[in-house]
């Protein structure tokens, strides 16, 4: 989220607190230097958060936009991260596309291919953008669940809360590409993947039970949550 001054944050949620457009006077914060307040409150102007009209100021979309990630005290707030997670196999359903991860955090963990889903995208649309991205396959999926995330270390600090979501799909149309910036692509039994899921720094116990529904093919609706310490970030 984006950095701004703390007056600027004051007025916003000062405007957020009344629907209809304020005048200076009714904006301006007490014990606050009148050329300092007009300075921030240009800044707000010039930087489109919010529009003037008659010597009235009101919130911009954008404004809105940015205000909505702030609580009711106008304090910014950290999101959830939302991504997908691909599950893609073939020869009916003996191989599962599989990912070593050659980036940080969890550098050399197995997995999928996941990522994040863009603002506005669906998820279907992620993981067909994603699987291409990251593999040079194209292929239809099926959005079948969502697995919650939350990652802490040793000293139970929080280190993300992900909603993944899962996708299926069996073959795949295109030319593996083997290896990118994202990782190692290859082929691997279902079985040999469950095997090495614990080994990961990045391993949760409910990622066993996902994806075994899913090796299974028992592709009915889930919602399952999970809290873990990851063994290395």
């Amino acid at each position: 989220m984006q950095e701004i001054h703390d007056l600027q944050r004051q007025i916003i949620t000062k405007l957020l607190q009344k629907p209809l457009p304020q005048r200076y006077s009714e904006l301006q914060i007490p014990g606050v230097d009148n050329d300092l307040f007009n300075y921030h409150l240009q800044i707000l102007v010039k930087k489109e958060f919010l529009t003037k009209k008659d010597s009235h100021y009101q919130l911009s979309e954008r404004g809105k936009q940015f205000a909505s990630k702030m609580n009711a005290q106008g304090i910014p707030q950290q999101l959830f991260k939302n991504s997908v997670a691909l599950a893609v196999f073939r020869n009916n359903y003996t191989e599962l596309l599989v990912q070593k991860r050659l980036r940080s955090p969890f550098y050399g963990d197995l997995t999928s291919v996941a990522g994040k889903i863009l603002l506005g995208e669906s998820i279907v649309s992620a993981a067909r953008r994603k699987l291409l991205e990251e593999t040079n396959l194209a292929a239809q999926f099926t959005f079948i669940g969502v697995l919650r995330s939350i990652k802490r270390n040793s000293r139970n600090e929080l280190l993300e809360d992900t909603f993944y979501h899962y996708c299926v799909s069996h073959d795949p149309v295109g030319v593996l590409q083997e290896r990118n910036e994202f990782g190692e692509n290859y082929w691997m039994t279902p079985k040999d993947f469950l095997a090495n899921l614990q080994t990961n720094q990045d391993y949760g116990p409910e990622d066993t039970t996902v994806w075994k529904r899913i090796c299974k093919r028992q592709l009915s609706p889930f919602i399952i949550e999970q809290e873990y310490l990851v063994k290395h970030y």
